[in-house]
Parts: structure tokens; sequence; C-alpha cells
């Protein structure tokens, strides 16, 4: 087990992911997702495809994490 505490960067970036994998997270994400793709302009759809990287990166970081850390919560 790794006794370093994170930065205050992958903290945020491990919220995130707190947040992305609950059930409202999910599916306030895939609304928001829904909504940007369906404003029907290359500005939504660039949008919705950021924000989707984002979802995966931040779900593979903390995915990442939390096998390096042996599942250990924040504190």
């Amino acid at each position: 087990m790794n006794d370093v505490s994170p930065s205050p960067l992958l903290r945020v970036v491990l919220r995130a992911d707190s947040f992305a994998t609950s059930a409202a997270g999910t599916v306030t994400l895939i609304a928001v997702l829904c909504g940007l793709v369906f404003t029907d302009t290359v500005a939504g759809i660039v949008a919705a495809v950021v924000l989707f990287a984002a979802w995966i990166a931040v779900g593979w970081t903390g995915r990442r994490h939390q096998r390096r850390d042996g599942g250990a919560e924040l504190p």
C-alpha cells in the first residue's frame, strides 16, 4: 500500500470518477451527452466528444489508482 497522499489534481480526478460511477452521475452524463449531440451543431458534437473522452480518461485513471492503491478510499 502506498502511504503518499494523492496530488490535488489527482484528488479532483478521483472525485470526478466517484461522481461519474455513481448512478446519478452516469444518468447526468448520459443526459448531457445526448443533449449536446441533439443540438445538431458541430460545436455540440465536438463538446460531446470531448466530454466523453474526459469521462473515459477519468474512469481509466480512477481504476488505475484503485488497482495500484489496493482499493483504498480517499480520506
